[in-house]
């Protein structure tokens, strides 16, 4: 039997609301067999465009006995309640990312699935994206060696809208962006864990009440050094990957386009594509068969005590450490 999924927060904005809904209804052992948004609009348009149930409110899609797992995609700050909610409530929980705000909420949603014996994991889906399966690919193909420096960017011009603009919502560069990255950087680096952190953030060229910009400097304890660069305030735009190790370097200016140098020379490499759909996959192998979950909630909180260190360093302006 397939795994019935509530869909929590159908927002217009970038259509995640029905991106979410796609993949579930193409994914094999699960079916969408409802969908709550806190707004009136939001329900009547999940109600023209999706052939399921639609709640009127949280607490009816929770009571729901064919919901046995809800997917967040509301804002980073409604993450925590919803999801220790539902485990809770005993179902299964998938957020969108970031996790939540701190690794302390972290901790908490991840006490409260472990006490009801259901799954939490955290839509990580850019872990498919193409240049990160490249990158992983070759990190872990040892042909860099022992790698020492890891850079990698997303930045750019642009304006943040809706909540992502607002900092209380968990809006923001390190949340946004700074979420897919710090999880990256933190998977090619293990077992080696982060241990200090240092960061700058600016807010400026918007009218927003978040940082626009960010740069964090992240230690591992086994003297690595990583440096991630998130924001939507620069005219131009740094590599979206360089890795530096003592017999090699892999370099991507863009997304779409690798070079490894090694002292053999240089070797153009074919980027991999995004697979996405391996994300929901994963989950309902994991839920009907047993399969090993790729995205773990330890991993998700991991990440956050990383962000959690980069806004009290760009605070203090001075290193932290991370808990």
């Amino acid at each position: 039997m397939a795994i019935g999924v509530g869909l929590v927060g159908y927002g217009a904005q970038f259509s995640m609301g029905k991106h979410h809904s796609r993949e579930i209804e193409n994914t094999e052992g699960l079916v969408l067999v409802g969908v709550y948004d806190v707004d009136p609009v939001r329900r009547a348009a999940a109600a023209e465009e999706q052939s399921t149930k639609v709640f009127d409110s949280y607490e009816d899609l929770l009571a729901d006995n064919g919901v046995e797992m809800v997917v967040l995609v509301t804002p980073h700050d409604t993450h925590a309640p919803l999801s220790i909610a539902a485990s809770r409530a005993g179902k299964h929980v998938m957020t969108e990312k970031v996790m939540c705000l701190t690794a302390a909420e972290g901790g908490a949603m991840i006490s409260a699935a472990n006490e009801a014996g259901k799954m939490l994991t955290i839509y990580q889906n850019r872990r498919w994206d193409g240049d990160f399966l490249t990158v992983n690919g070759v990190v872990n193909s040892g042909v860099l060696g022992r790698i020492f420096q890891i850079e990698s960017s997303v930045n750019g011009w642009w304006l943040p809208e809706g909540w992502r603009a607002v900092k209380n919502s968990g809006g923001g560069m390190l949340y946004d962006w700074g979420a897919h990255l710090v999880d990256q950087v933190v998977l090619l680096a293990a077992p080696a864990l982060p241990k200090t952190v240092f960061a700058v953030s600016h807010a400026g060229a918007h009218a927003i009440d978040i940082e626009t910009q960010t740069t964090v400097a992240i230690v591992f304890d086994n003297g690595m050094s990583a440096e991630i660069d998130v924001g939507c305030m620069s005219h131009i735009t740094r590599p979206r990957w360089l890795i530096r190790g003592e017999m090699g370097a892999l370099s991507m200016p863009d997304w779409e386009h690798a070079k490894l140098t090694t002292a053999a020379g240089e070797e153009e490499l074919t980027v991999e594509k995004p697979r996405w759909e391996n994300i929901y996959t994963n989950v309902s192998r994991h839920l009907n068969h047993g399969e090993k979950l790729e995205v773990l909630p330890v991993q998700g909180r991991l990440a956050l005590s990383v962000i959690d260190a980069a806004f009290l360093s760009a605070e203090r302006g001075q290193s932290v450490e991370v808990s």
